[in-house]
C-alpha cells in the first residue's frame, strides 16, 4: 500500500469521503482529484455549490502541500477564490500546482474544471506545515 493509499483509506470516513473525492493523478509538481457532482452537490439554482468547488481546491492544495513538506500535516492560512463559470452535474476535476515554497509555508494555485475542460473556479492559497 502506497503512502497515498493509506491516507485516502483513512480519509474515506472524513470530509474527503463525504464529498466523494478520488485521487486522479499525483506527480511531483501537481496533484489532480476528481468528484462526480450529483444532486447533493448542487445549490437551489441546480449548479454545483461554490463550497463544493472550494472544498475540492482546498483538499487538493492541502494534499500537494503535505507532499512537498515530506508528509507533514499542513493547514490552510488563507484562500482566495474566483468563480468564473457555473458547473453542472457530472465529472469535476481539481488540480493544484505550487507557486512558492519558503520553509514551512507553501503558496499554491488550484482550479476546478469539468470533463470538457471548462474552468469553474480558480483559487490561490497559503498553507503552513504544522510543527513536528
Amino acid at each position: 500500500m502506497t503512502h497515498w493509499d493509506e491516507i485516502l483509506k483513512k480519509s474515506e470516513q472524513l470530509y474527503w469521503g463525504l464529498l466523494g473525492c478520488r485521487l486522479i493523478a499525483s506527480e511531483q509538481d501537481y496533484i489532480t482529484i476528481g468528484l462526480t457532482a450529483t444532486p447533493q452537490h448542487l445549490n437551489h439554482m441546480h449548479i454545483v455549490h461554490g463550497g463544493v468547488q472550494m472544498s475540492m481546491m482546498d483538499q487538493v492544495m492541502g494534499m500537494l502541500s503535505m507532499a512537498i513538506q515530506d508528509g507533514q500535516p499542513c493547514v490552510t492560512t488563507n484562500m482566495n477564490t474566483h468563480f468564473v463559470e457555473s458547473m453542472k452535474e457530472g465529472e469535476l476535476f481539481a488540480t493544484a500546482r505550487i507557486l512558492h515554497l519558503a520553509g514551512r509555508t507553501v503558496t499554491l494555485q488550484a482550479e476546478v474544471s469539468n470533463a470538457e475542460g471548462t474552468i469553474g473556479a480558480i483559487s490561490t492559497a497559503t498553507f503552513i506545515a504544522t510543527r513536528k
